[in-house]
C-alpha cells in the first residue's frame, strides 16, 4: 500500500510505502490510530490525525491539521481540507469534499 505526505522543504506530495511512511509521522506530527483503515494512494498533510476505528478510502486526503474522529469514514477520492474535521462516527461520501476549518457530525 502506497501513502503520500506533504514535504515542506519540496513543497510536494512524497510517496511511501505505508511503513516507511509510520516512520515519517512523529517527525510531521501525524497521529494515526492502530485500529485506522488507510486506502491505497491516500494524501494525508502534516499534524493531521485519524481516529481508531476511522476508514479514509483509496485515493482521498486529510489536509494539514484535519482530523477525522474514531469510527469516522471519508470514501474514495473525497477531501478532509485542512484544519477540517469529520467528527466520531461521521461519514463523508465518495468524492465529497470538507472545506477549510468545517466541521461535520458534531453537535
Amino acid at each position: 500500500m502506497k501513502l503520500k505526505l506533504w514535504d515542506d522543504v519540496k513543497l510536494e506530495w512524497i510517496e511511501y510505502d505505508y511503513d516507511t511512511a509510520r516512520n515519517e509521522f512523529e517527525r510531521r506530527a501525524i497521529k494515526i490510530a492502530d485500529g485506522a483503515k488507510i486506502g491505497d494512494g491516500v494524501k494525508i498533510g502534516n499534524r493531521a490525525s485519524v481516529g481508531n476505528g476511522a476508514s479514509v478510502g483509496n485515493g482521498a486526503s486529510v489536509g494539514y491539521g484535519a482530523s477525522v474522529g474514531d469510527e469516522a469514514s471519508v470514501g474514495d477520492e473525497a477531501s478532509v481540507g485542512n484544519r477540517a474535521s469529520v467528527g466520531n462516527g461521521a461519514s463523508v461520501g465518495y468524492g465529497a469534499s470538507v472545506g477549510y476549518g468545517a466541521s461535520v457530525g458534531y453537535g
